[in-house]
């Protein structure tokens, strides 16, 4: 009967071809579907095309003859190095629309190609695209849509690959769109509950494994998200909420198995405590298990070359089948002991063993490479299991500690009475050692008084030093100044130049020693006053250029728009950290530039975020020298210690100053490409800053006959004095101590007064005082200290004295006409 149906139907399909709309009736290859339900296509409907030259395309096909296709049921082998054409019709002769899933085979990439009367569609699937081409956003399977109109036919062409090495299995089945969606949504609802488990396991397992640091709980939670990556790959997780745009996401997940098993004899050991009971297992076991994990990393890597799914999946199955049987086997053994820990172990793993061999053995013949719903109800009937059989283990632990805490409280009332007898002992040895302690203490203290005098004389020896070294430094700096104002010949520009360098360099080095002692001794301050950050840049440039323009290397100065001017700050210890670092790149530079750029990174209130960088084409540090090269007296090595020189203090302190100023300094190097250190200072400014610009126009030094009182003890000192007043137009007069000063103000009423602090017999704090006190022509008189020392080296506070300003030493023409200026027009 069944014969003589089929007969019957076969007939019918062959004579109606010609009726159909859009048949093509050279391919007697047309499934007709007269109701909604399943369709399996079968092998003689399939028309197969093999493209020995992997090249041809969509359009190639169309053209070929009838008579060049094969049918699917004549074919016994395919080479899947070779690209696979199919090609069907399917018919809807009823009146009503079908929507359809069409299922292809288990392949990694088909193309559907569907021709109708209405156009051409193009449709992809096969987790060798990625998941956003897919015409379906779901897991490796291969399934595409199709919508089929009352009475219309449409022309499937089949693009089938195989990337991966697997034999090619080529087969499709039509499933209703409703029916399809249930079943995915019956799969759904179970991957819910199985993930929701095994997430709990894992989570539930890390904790106990945090708090009690067992093992056990660290290998049964590992196993757990094992299982979780497996499914989540083969139910398509990662690539379609993850890496939707990536094909083959994540290959090495596939072969996660091998881990799964290497965590199972892990946890297995752990469980049954075969090390004691069967130490025998329990070597082989652990060798199965780095055996699972080495075999991960081989078979990953092997892949990484070929692409060889094959191979690797038959090694995969293969050991999965070897450790079944290894675990057949353990099972029989552990059933011997009689422990109750050891049955659960049993029950539970017993069911997923013998699903695990059964499937092994399946894909060993077949190769399907889908692991069946039946093996995750193992998992989850063991995972589960186990974890009972951990809480019966914890249970027993509780019990256990119990039992021997109460032991440990009736040792420890045994024990308290013999506590006492020796307490007595120790209270007289207590007070025997803290009596020495007390002697000890006292000679410590002797040693931190000697300590501290030894570092105050140390202080004093550098403050001592310094003063009579930059004297006639300052002297050096303040002439090549006047020289430099003064020269008329071009060729002796580069000496003055090379003389300023010098005697810069020089004076920065003396900075460096005493600013690194102040700092070591807690004592650098830092100053808060206005100044103009143009200015600075020049008088950096001007400082630098001789030795950028003596080495042949450009010296650049960027200042970003918008940038404002006048910035309160400490000018001293800014142009002391950019001394510092302009004066390495230069030195580590020998060709190429060196660059200090200059930007506003943000105004919030009244505070400005100046962003900082010095950029060089240098030498470059090595990557293992970025963190040394701030420590102090550190350079990156030996080597370039004796090729460059220099302390290796500059960088650590720039560091300290920057870190007193809220900044932290950056720094990226490349070996043989050069360096680049940025930080960022945040300074405060007025409502009303301008903004930087380098087309201003020099201010006339015209004082016009002002009157001033110039006071200093040395000669040196007064002669440069004596120039630039002479430059700027100064009516002034000399005097070389305090006593004359006051004498002469007692005399001449003066417009303002230079007087330095540093003389003898009495210095300039206190010739201001007498001055004040006794002046009736000079008491409103401004006066400006002039000091080789830093104001935060005074014991007193320079703006709670009647000083207007201060001018260190050597100082800048520029910066004192600033302040002249500035005090003259109060």
């Amino acid at each position: 009967m069944r014969l003589f149906i089929t007969t019957v139907l076969s007939l019918l399909s062959s004579v109606s071809y010609a009726d159909s709309p859009g048949v093509d009736v050279h391919f007697q290859n047309n499934v007709r579907l007269y109701s909604e339900g399943e369709y399996e296509i079968s092998d003689r409907q399939i028309l197969v095309y093999r493209d020995d030259m992997n090249a041809m395309e969509f359009e190639d096909v169309l053209n070929l003859a009838p008579n060049e296709f094969i049918s699917l049921k004549d074919i016994s082998y395919f080479d899947n190095t070779k690209t696979h054409w199919a090609f069907f019709q399917i018919t809807n002769p009823t009146e009503e629309p079908h929507l359809y899933i069409l299922k292809g085979g288990r392949n990694a990439k088909e193309t559907y190609f569907i021709e109708s009367e209405d156009g051409l569609e193009v449709k992809k699937t096969g987790y060798f695209f990625a998941a956003n081409e897919r015409d379906i956003l779901d897991n490796y399977h291969t399934q595409v849509s199709i919508n089929l109109a009352p009475e219309t036919t449409k022309k499937v062409y089949v693009k089938i690959e195989s990337p991966d090495n697997l034999p090619l299995n080529i087969s499709f089945k039509l499933t209703p769109e409703s029916q399809w969606t249930a079943e995915v949504r019956r799969k759904n609802l179970f991957e819910g509950v199985f993930s929701g488990v095994l997430i709990a396991i894992f989570i539930v397992s890390m904790f106990f494994y945090v708090t009690r640091t067992s093992n056990v709980f660290l290998y049964i939670s590992l196993y757990a998200l094992c299982h979780l990556l497996y499914f989540g790959q083969i139910h398509g997780f990662f690539e379609v909420y993850l890496l939707p745009n990536t094909s083959n996401v994540l290959p090495p997940i596939w072969q996660v198995p091998l881990l799964s098993i290497a965590f199972y004899y892990f946890f297995a050991r752990e469980f049954v405590e075969s090390k004691v009971y069967h130490p025998k297992w329990d070597v082989g076991l652990k060798w199965l298990s780095y055996s699972g994990i080495g075999l991960f990393v081989l078979i990953n890597i092997y892949l990484l070359f070929t692409n060889d799914y094959w191979m690797v999946g038959n090694i995969l199955y293969g050991f999965i089948l070897l450790s079944g049987i290894v675990s057949v086997a353990f099972l029989f053994v552990v059933n011997q002991d009689g422990n109750p820990i050891s049955k659960y172990f049993i029950y539970g793993t017993t069911f997923l063993v013998f699903i695990a061999i059964l499937s092994a053995i399946n894909e060993l013949l077949y190769f399907t490479n889908s692991a069946p719903i039946i093996v995750q109800t193992g998992i989850l009937i063991e995972t589960v299991i186990f974890s009972l059989g951990l809480a019966h283990k914890i249970k027993r632990d509780v019990e256990d500690h119990y039992i021997t805490q109460r032991s440990l409280i009736i040792q420890l009332q045994q024990t308290e009475k013999l506590h006492e007898n020796i307490n007595q002992e120790l209270e007289e040895q207590v007070a025997e050692r803290t009596q020495l302690i007390k002697e000890q203490n006292i000679e410590l203290e002797e040693a931190k008084q000697v300590a501290e005098k030894a570092t105050q004389a140390k202080s004093d020896f550098l403050s001592v030093m310094s003063h009579e070294i930059r004297t006639p430094l300052n002297a050096i700096i303040s002439l090549s100044h006047i020289m430099e104002m003064d020269n008329k010949d071009n060729e002796m520009v580069e000496y003055i130049d090379a003389l300023k360098f010098s005697a810069e360099s020089l004076h920065s080095l003396i900075n460096d020693i005493l600013d690194f002692n102040k700092i070591e001794a807690g004592k650098l301050r830092l100053e808060q006053v206005e100044f103009s950050l143009i200015d600075l840049l020049k008088n950096i440039s001007e400082t630098f250029k001789y030795k950028a323009h003596s080495k042949g290397i450009k010296l650049l100065i960027e200042v970003g728009e918008h940038t404002p001017d006048r910035l309160m700050g400490d000018p001293t210890r800014l142009t002391q950290i950019f001394n510092n670092l302009l004066s390495n790149a230069i030195k580590f530079t020998h060709e190429g530039h060196v660059l200090l750029k200059v930007f506003l990174k943000g105004i919030k209130d009244n505070t400005a975020n100046i962003h900082f960088e010095v950029v060089d084409t240098g030498i470059g540090i090595p990557k293992d020298k970025l963190e040394t090269i701030f420590m102090e007296f550190e350079q990156a090595d030996m080597s370039t210690t004796r090729e460059y020189g220099g302390t290796g203090l500059g960088l650590s302190i720039t560091k300290k100053l920057l870190h007193m100023m809220g900044s932290k300094i950056q720094v990226k190097s490349t070996e043989d490409q050069g360096s680049n250190f940025s930080f960022n200072i945040p300074f405060e400014i007025n409502k009303t800053f301008t903004l930087v610009s380098y087309t201003d126009p020099e201010n006339n030094k015209n004082l016009e006959q002002a009157k001033f009182l110039v006071v200093d003890d040395n000669d040196m000192n007064r002669l440069v004095l004596r120039r630039l007043m002479n430059n700027w137009n100064v009516d002034f007069v000399e005097a070389s101590n305090g006593n004359d000063a006051i004498r002469l103000c007692n005399e001449i009423k003066f417009d303002l007064v230079l007087m330095d602090i540093e003389m003898k017999p009495i210095n300039g704090f206190e010739t201001l005082t007498l001055i004040k006190s006794e002046s009736k022509l000079n008491a409103a008189t401004p006066f400006i200290a002039m000091s080789a020392y830093q104001p935060d080296d005074f014991d007193v506070k320079i703006n709670e004295t009647e000083f207007a300003a201060i001018v260190n030493k050597p100082f800048d023409p520029e910066d004192l006409f600033e302040r002249i200026i500035k005090n003259l027009n109060q």
